[in-house]
């Protein structure tokens, strides 16, 4: 905390500055092929270090221009509707502003500016691991309402809803298991310290797009920049982070399954772009689904403000709101002939959820070369799940709610230094304490056997991290080095309502999760073919529930936690090629990976956990054991044959096997994954106004473990549809009426034995400006 402070007190300092360099600017005019001015071009600013992006448009003589901006390095990049992208510039500033024209091709491959690989910007020439991003261009053109759906076209991905919007959805990445993939918001994890694993999958359904500008998808492991999580990939929802003129939209759409959702969204800057913001505001309302009984409700507010304290300062703050409720449906189970009963209906059953998120940040650039950043994260979650009696089977005979609150807070110092041209280094510092609050009742009529048991965890952890990157040889060569070390700090956990096998324990420190990694890329600039290689071992740290976690039933304590656990290691290893063709009309990507799990976590009740020689009287719970693998191939295509036609599709080929079966039997394989996976999407404007986007996925059979069985279900194959028609209204405004049809094909088919939608459709209307 020391270090934190430290960077707060130098920060602070600069506040003072009443002289130095003025503000610089970045203007310049935006062209196509011919040299014609291209107006309401998308211009996009990046700091290189802190990722920080400044938005504008041109204006109809094609000219563009960003004020107040500090010496360091930037990129600059550019796309309009009808061209491809400009070719990423970088530019450093130190004692002048800079003019930068800026040419768009026709049809040329959108390339963009990511922030994920290494924590910093880099350019799709410079990043070195397996990246893939959907903007909001993409996400607009689907209409895509929800981080999950929007994810489903991503190369190594598979998502799973059970169920229709609102319901639980996992995202599995390259054949691991939904706890490996680590979301994160602007770059800091967002995860429920009371979920069993400590993941944040109980609340992925939840997420929606009501101000996000872009989802970065890391696929490999990232434990050594992002920590515990992120041992399969990594999922960054980066926030509009606003700027130029003001903007927004509003938009209502409904139909299908009793589904109502409103969007408002606005961001831009005052201040002569000092101030600048973005927010946005959604609120979706499913009041039959997929039964006619599986209402959702989902309140979200998302937000963004950065204001520039001095030349070389800037603080800023997000916010994310989430109000949510879902109807839950029972488990799906065999029948006395084999046959599956799907999740029948549950009258009774539901969940309330409350997630806050608040992420605080303070920036000071000394020189071009050197900057430091402190920064705040909490991340609050709360579940209640409620059931009664009625329903169809294992009901309990009065009504009950089980709570579970967790708080997750981070505190994060980072310093970046440019040392030459060549290489850039980070290091920094992290605090994080995270607390696990269990609260179970029920409305038993006799006081002497209602349950009323509060379990209350809490456990604190320190880690450094640092990272060198290097170019090389005219900067054909990327490398990138990083390495981290986590230490945990347990506290005895409080329970209230029964006696326990914990309170009397002696709790020895749980041992540290060290991770590294290396990747590399070389470009060979006369055929725009890319070479990359990665490799890095990953972690997860043991959540709470694992380490003390309980069950209170029918007024007794069942222990399955143990504070001993270490944490899940892996290695990791990926290596691709990335080609262009076509005069980057077309980007072909293939990438083998392999995963070893060395030391996972399982929950046993095979009778190797003896209560006699437990040091806390356990008969079953969780304990480490070695892992199993997962390996295959990604292939993925992107193509604009056309100034109106793109392109994309992804084949994926995992195969997972477990060490232990899952099954109860021999059968290794890894459940829910499909061994083959296939996305495509098409988007094709027809004129100036009508634009239709076709994306399909498609699984193959999959394997679940159902009433002691490896059952197997058929994999989803689903299409949909969306047709738009937009109506502009002089430079600025534009009405756009959409429809949007899913499952057009109306194929039945289960996840993991939960009914989804058949063909359903929703129509809408969109006003911008």
């Amino acid at each position: 905390m020391k270090v934190f402070w430290l960077l707060v007190a130098a920060c602070s300092c600069a506040l003072a500055e009443t002289s130095g360099p003025a503000l610089r600017v970045i203007s310049g005019v935006v062209t196509d092929a011919s040299t014609a001015p291209v107006a309401n071009a998308r211009v996009v600013l990046t700091e290189r270090v802190s990722g920080t992006r400044r938005v504008t448009e041109s204006n109809n003589l094609g000219l563009y221009r960003f004020g107040s901006l500090p010496s360091t390095e930037f990129v600059l990049e550019a796309s309009a509707n009808g061209f491809g992208s400009a070719e990423p510039q970088q530019i450093r500033l130190s004692t002048a502003g800079a003019q930068v024209d800026i040419r768009l091709d026709i049809a040329r491959i959108v390339s963009q500016v990511q922030v994920t690989a290494a924590a910093v910007a880099q350019t799709v020439e410079q990043q070195s691991k397996a990246l893939d991003i959907v903007d909001s261009a993409q996400m607009a053109r689907r209409a895509e309402f929800s981080v999950a759906e929007a994810l489903r076209t991503v190369p190594g991905i598979r998502v799973a809803q059970l169920g229709g919007p609102g319901s639980l959805t996992r995202v599995l990445t390259r054949g691991m298991r939904a706890i490996d993939t680590s979301f994160l918001i602007d770059g800091f994890r967002l995860r429920d310290a009371a979920s069993p694993q400590g993941d944040v999958t109980a609340f992925i359904g939840d997420l929606l797009v009501s101000d996000v500008d872009r989802l970065e998808v890391l696929r490999g492991s990232g434990s050594s920049l992002y920590g515990t999580h992120a041992t399969a990939g990594v999922v960054n929802i980066i926030t509009d982070q606003g700027g130029g003129r003001l903007r927004g939209d509003l938009s209502t759409e409904g139909g299908g399954l009793g589904l109502f959702r409103g969007t408002a969204r606005a961001s831009g800057s005052v201040l002569q772009d000092r101030l600048r913001f973005s927010g946005g505001v959604t609120h979706l309302n499913v009041t039959q689904g997929v039964d006619e009984d599986d209402r959702a409700r989902n309140s979200t507010l998302h937000g963004f403000a950065q204001y520039q304290l001095a030349p070389r300062t800037t603080a800023s703050v997000r916010l994310l709101l989430a109000d949510t409720f879902a109807g839950l449906n029972d488990s799906p189970f065999l029948n006395v002939s084999g046959n599956l009963v799907p999740a029948p209906n549950d009258p009774d059953q539901r969940r309330s959820a409350l997630t806050n998120t608040v992420l605080t940040q303070l920036r000071h650039i000394f020189t071009p070369w050197v900057s430091v950043q402190a920064s705040y994260s909490g991340v609050g979650t709360k579940r209640d799940n409620r059931d009664g009696p009625a329903g169809v089977r294992f009901e309990p005979a009065f009504n009950n709610s089980n709570r579970f609150d967790g708080r997750i807070d981070t505190v994060q110092a980072r310093t970046d230094l440019s040392l030459g041209r060549h290489h850039l280094f980070t290091g920094g510092y992290e605090w994080e304490r995270e607390s696990f609050d269990n609260l179970s009742r029920d409305q038993n009529p006799n006081p002497a056997s209602q349950t009323n048991a509060r379990l209350r965890i809490d456990q604190s952890s320190h880690a450094g991290f640092a990272q060198l990157q290097g170019r090389y040889l005219n900067d054909r060569l990327q490398v990138q080095i990083s390495g981290r070390l986590q230490r945990f700090d347990l506290r005895t956990p409080r329970f209230s309502g029964n006696s326990t096998l914990y309170s009397q324990a002696t709790l020895a420190t749980p041992p540290d999760a060290r991770t590294g990694d290396v990747s590399a890329a070389y470009t060979i600039a006369s055929t725009t073919t890319k070479l990359r290689a990665h490799a890095g071992n990953g972690y997860r740290a043991p959540a709470l529930y694992e380490r003390f976690g309980a069950s209170f039933f029918g007024g007794s304590f069942s222990g399955y936690g143990d504070p001993r656990l270490a944490p899940e290691r892996l290695l990791a290893f990926d290596g691709g090629v990335d080609q262009y063709l076509a005069k980057s009309r077309v980007r072909v990507s293939a990438t083998y990976f392999y995963t070893y799990i060395q030391e996972q976590i399982i929950f046993d009740f095979s009778g190797l956990i003896v209560p006699a020689t437990d040091p806390f009287g356990r008969f079953g719970g969780y304990r480490n054991t070695r892992g199993g693998i997962a390996r295959g191939v990604e292939v993925s295509v992107e193509a604009t044959p056309t100034r109106t036609l793109t392109v994309q599709g992804a084949y994926t080929f995992a195969k997972a096997l477990d060490r232990v079966s899952q099954y109860g039997n021999t059968v290794l394989r890894s459940p829910r994954i499909s061994d083959h996976v296939f996305t495509a999407t098409a988007s094709q404007r027809l004129g100036r106004r009508l634009d239709v986007t076709f994306d399909l996925f498609a699984n193959s059979p999959y394997l679940f473990p159902l009433s002691g069985r490896a059952y197997q279900f058929d994999g989803p194959i689903r299409g949909d549809l969306v047709v738009g028609w937009t109506k502009p209204f002089g430079d600025t405004h534009s009405l756009r009426l959409f429809t949007r049809v899913e499952n057009v094909f109306n194929r039945k088919f289960y996840e993991e034995g939960f009914p989804t939608p058949r063909a359903w459709a929703v129509a809408g209307i969109k006003w911008m400006f």
